[in-house]
């Protein structure tokens, strides 16, 4: 009797033991040695100083320029947290991990929020273009859009006329536009503006509201003078910042506008 208990005993011991270690080479199936790396599209330093990946910290491999992790392959995605300087997240994403080597191309989330997403490059879809500027637009300016509505630019191309009579160079716009855009706002709009470069001197654009009629502050037309084109890297995505009119002259200097006036300078991104 007494032997039969002690053979009932060892026999469980021996059957707990089996089952734990095959939980365990399950367990061990499912880790595997994997790095992730995030680089800018921009190129430059994104200032990560660890990574979190489903609430475990990341091991940096100095040679490799990348972060060693075990990676779950029973995850179709983990949660993945970059910090910077002082704790602070500047990306937090599910991402698809996979055993290997895991590189993500990164980019700002918008011109005012610096937070980094992983995505495709918002410049990619296109290629450079001989004779054209490419360009995308995102408007972020209150006055124009106090409910961030869409919006259309008309652009018109100018020329600075020589008047023999008064001595005075003036600011002469072209009577059609050179172009309506799509409907802009403050998210990536699909398609590129194209821009000649021999017309982009001297770009004022008209505000419309989406159905392409005049957009009016306070009854009169708001007006948009672009700039920052560069040739060397054509390119770009603009945005208009949120702040007050900032142009009283048109481009001659002699002329006032007949409205407030905004200057599209700032760049986000280019190429």
């Amino acid at each position: 009797m007494i032997k039969n208990i002690f053979i009932f005993f060892v026999t469980l011991w021996v059957g707990c033991v089996l089952s734990s270690c095959q939980k365990g080479e399950v367990i061990e199936d499912q880790r595997q040695l994997a790095r992730v790396s995030f680089k800018a599209y921009s190129g430059e330093n994104l200032g990560i100083k660890k990574i979190s990946i489903d609430g475990e910290y990341t091991k940096y491999d100095k040679d490799q320029a990348n972060y060693l992790f075990f990676f779950d392959k029973s995850k179709d995605t983990s949660d993945v947290i970059a910090f910077g300087d002082d704790e602070k997240i500047v990306l937090q994403q599910r991402l698809p991990l996979k055993s290997g080597s895991n590189i993500f191309g990164v980019y700002p989330k918008s011109p005012i929020d610096p937070t980094l997403v992983v995505g495709e490059n918002p410049l990619d879809g296109s290629e450079p273009n001989q004779g054209n500027f490419q360009v995308k637009i995102l408007n972020y300016n209150k006055i124009i859009s106090p409910n961030s509505e869409p919006i259309r630019l008309a652009i018109y191309s100018g020329t600075m006329v020589f008047n023999e009579n008064t001595f005075e160079e003036k600011m002469v716009y072209d009577d059609e536009p050179l172009l309506i855009t799509d409907l802009i706002s403050d998210q990536i709009p699909d398609s590129f503006i194209q821009i000649p470069f021999e017309r982009s001197s001297y770009l004022r654009a008209t505000v419309l509201d989406k159905d392409a009629k005049p957009f009016l502050v306070n009854g009169q037309s708001a007006y948009v003078f672009i700039g920052g084109l560069n040739v060397d890297k054509p390119i770009s995505i603009l945005y208009l910042p949120n702040k007050e009119p900032d142009v009283i002259f048109d481009r001659d200097w002699v002329t006032f506008l007949d409205g407030p006036g905004f200057e599209l300078f700032d760049i986000w991104l280019k190429k």
